[in-house]
């Protein structure tokens, strides 16, 4: 059984034990928009929704208080014994997190359908 929901940055889709969000907004500058893109996957896993699939397909910028977010965002999802994988990097993307040496820290996937079956 699948559900969606959505808000004007975020779209979630439960499938199965695995949690889909896609990021709806291309650039993430400042830190309030930081936050209220974050808070939400935060809540999705103190929920127990801790299988996340994070498909950042438009982003096309993510500045260093989004990149510590997706850390923090890990470390959290390990607490809760859960992974985390991201999925359609765009190529400004892919290049901060080999810059920032972080892509060795994510299980990181071409298309959603690759993280998925990473779940399985």
């Amino acid at each position: 059984m699948s559900g969606k929901h959505g808000s004007h940055w975020l779209e979630r889709e439960d499938q199965g034990k695995v949690t889909v969000v896609r990021f709806k907004t291309p650039k993430i500058l400042d830190e309030e928009t930081v936050r209220e893109v974050f808070d939400p996957i935060y809540t999705i896993v103190g929920i127990g929704r801790n299988e996340l699939v994070l498909n950042l397909a438009v982003v096309e910028y993510l500045p260093s208080m989004a990149l510590g977010k997706l850390v923090m965002l890990n470390r959290k999802v390990e607490a809760a014994n859960g992974r985390l994988a991201l999925c359609h990097l765009t190529p400004a993307v892919q290049e901060v997190l080999e810059a920032t040496h972080l892509n060795t820290l994510f299980n990181i996937y071409a298309t959603e359908q690759a993280a998925l079956q990473y779940f399985s």
